[in-house]
């Protein structure tokens, strides 16, 4: 992946709202299958599932992935390799190409279950696609 310092900043700038929208629809899906199988749960209840529950830990990746885009856009510091970082670790969690990627297995189970996440990866698909062509 070549990709110039101004290129990267605008592809983390444009893929960080998308993530979080998708981040967004996969909790929402994951909250309505747990709350049918153990009942209505508040959003603090959730959230400690979410972190201490095993089932959950496919999701990390993405949260890490958001968390150092955030970072990365925020640190006046970073460097371009920091940021062609921030980029490989965003394209690498929807890629095969990752070895022991926990994220994508589960990922590809739920996209079709949901169409608020269909509509969310409809959104990121293209910024990664564009990676690739450079466009």
């Amino acid at each position: 992946m070549k990709i110039n310092d101004e290129r990267a900043i605008q592809f983390l700038g444009a893929i960080r709202k998308p993530l979080l929208v998708l981040h967004k629809a996969i909790l929402d899906h994951e909250r309505a299958l747990y709350e049918k199988e153990f009942g209505p749960v508040t959003p603090a209840a959730f959230l400690q599932v979410l972190i201490n529950g095993t089932g959950f830990r496919w999701l990390t990746p993405l949260s890490t992935v958001i968390a150092n885009v955030d970072e990365i856009l925020d640190d006046e510091k970073a460097t371009s390799a920091d940021r062609v970082a921030a980029i490989e670790a965003v394209a690498g969690l929807f890629s095969d190409d990752l070895p022991g990627n926990i994220f994508l297995p589960r990922y590809r189970q739920i996209l079709q279950a949901s169409p608020e996440i269909l509509h969310a990866h409809g959104q990121v698909a293209p910024l990664l696609k564009s990676l690739e062509t450079g466009d």
